[in-house]
């Protein structure tokens, strides 16, 4: 047996047992992290590497970073990564992408469109070749099919950008994507089945397959779901979740295979911007976010029983654009931005879902 993370409250697992079941979760259990070493900071990337947490970059009170840090579940310790070729940004992106995390793009003293690949084995970055897509900020970026793909964002000005463009790190090079049957804007958000890329606007949305190099537009949404920018969204494996935004706490779950829409059962949360999402292999977990005040709060939406669970009072103050992952059985949160003019935070906590 091991105990993940080795902390009070941890779920122990046999090693090659079955996954517990999410469905019947009993509140969960909330550790807090131990320090990270970094300053406080909303909206900085973050990839899980199947062995660590790595957060990089982002806003902080003095402005925009240019340091991250790795947290280990097994040691449940913090790793200052190295310096990075990169000037301080925020509204960047990064992906995983099995070996590396590539981070590009972002907001700093200037529109941003430079990038770069951290080896966590070797703690070293090398630059990525330059794009051949406007610099830009608060766009969307996923791996599909060994590709970064970035789309969207905000360009020089605040200039929404309606293009995008694939790289490859094998060989260092970019490819222009063609063009896609959406509007323009920073209010995108993407996310990645297995061999395409699924974007929703907050109106409408549209699929890209790399394989092809096409889109296809998705049917119309439900009136509800229609105009919230901040929702969140997560691909399930078979639908597209999309929840929240604008003030809104309507969702629904858009199927590739039928190019058909469904709503979501209400949730218990109220409408929010600004939160975390993942899904954890059964449900969408939605945690935090800001409703005119910061939220603590979350929940799990379970589509198979097209039913919402809140989840334990967390330990952590309320906050907006936190690093948020799934590990595979435990829910990892660092970072954010409280309330108004308070300072960003720098505490972190893990939540442990037990079956009932």
């Amino acid at each position: 047996m091991i105990a993940l993370i080795g902390l009070a409250g941890a779920y122990a697992v046999s090693l090659g047992t079955a996954e517990p079941d999410l469905h019947a979760v009993a509140a969960g259990t909330w550790v807090p992290m131990p320090p990270s070493g970094l300053a406080g900071r909303a909206g900085p990337s973050v990839v899980w590497t199947r062995r660590a947490m790595i957060v990089w970059g982002g806003e902080t009170d003095a402005g925009p970073a240019a340091d991250g840090a790795s947290f280990d579940v097994d040691t449940a310790a913090w790793t200052p990564l190295a310096p990075a070729p990169l000037a301080p940004r925020r509204g960047h992106t990064a992906v995983w992408t099995g070996t590396r995390m590539i981070v590009w793009g972002g907001f700093g003293p200037d529109v941003l469109g430079d990038g770069a690949a951290y080896n966590p084995i070797t703690d070293t970055w090398t630059p990525i070749a330059p794009a051949p897509i406007d610099a830009r900020g608060d766009h969307s970026a996923v791996w599909v099919r060994n590709r970064m793909i970035v789309w969207g964002g905000a360009g020089d000005g605040g200039v929404p950008l309606g293009d995008g463009a694939a790289y490859d790190p094998a060989t260092d090079t970019w490819a222009v994507l063609p063009p896609a049957p959406l509007e323009a804007g920073a209010g995108q958000r993407a996310v990645a089945s297995i061999d395409r890329m699924l974007v929703w606007g907050g109106r409408a949305g549209a699929i890209y397959n790399p394989a092809d190099d096409t889109w296809t537009a998705m049917a119309a949404a439900p009136p509800a779901l229609l105009g919230g920018d901040g929702f969140v969204s997560v691909w399930t494996g078979a639908q597209l979740l999309v929840w929240g935004g604008g003030g809104s706490d309507a969702g629904a779950a858009y199927t590739p295979n039928t190019d058909t829409w469904a709503p979501l059962a209400p949730s218990p949360l109220r409408g929010r911007v600004g939160a975390g999402a993942v899904w954890t292999g059964r449900d969408l977990l939605v945690w935090g976010g800001f409703d005119g005040e910061v939220r603590s709060d979350g929940a799990l939406y379970n589509p198979a029983a097209n039913a919402w669970s809140p989840l334990a009072p967390s330990p952590l103050a309320g906050r907006q654009q936190p690093a948020i992952v799934w590990t595979g059985q435990q829910l990892l949160v660092w970072g954010g931005a409280g309330q108004g003019a308070d300072p960003k935070l720098a505490d972190g906590a893990v939540l442990t879902l037990r079956a009932a």
